[in-house]
């Protein structure tokens, strides 16, 4: 995708097009999947990682400033929202832990 392609898909996404939209996410869904595989325990919380990260990436579209890939951009995004959910996955357990110590 050239740099113009790109510029011309972020902003129909930020005025609400659905097809633009759409196509936005089926251009890197698969890609970013596997990434949340990588993370993930099964498919089910990949797939959530994957919603999770794709809602955080349009409500946060309007701050993507060029520099860099599109892909790139959606990818620290997606390991982001993993590494968060794995954080607090973490922190659940250990708390469950000491209580059932108790």
């Amino acid at each position: 995708m050239t740099e113009e392609e790109t510029r011309i898909l972020v902003s129909s996404c930020l005025k609400n097009d659905r097809a633009a939209q759409e196509r936005f996410y089926y251009l890197y869904c698969d890609k970013m999947y596997a990434v949340c595989m990588y993370y993930a325990d099964d498919r089910a919380e990949a797939s959530d990682y994957l919603q999770e990260g794709f809602i955080r990436a349009f409500s946060k579209l309007h701050l993507f400033k060029f520099q860099g890939s599109l892909e790139g951009w959606v990818r620290r995004i997606i390991v982001n929202v993993a590494l968060s959910n794995i954080r607090k996955k973490k922190r659940l357990f250990e708390v469950s832990a000491r209580i059932e110590d108790i």
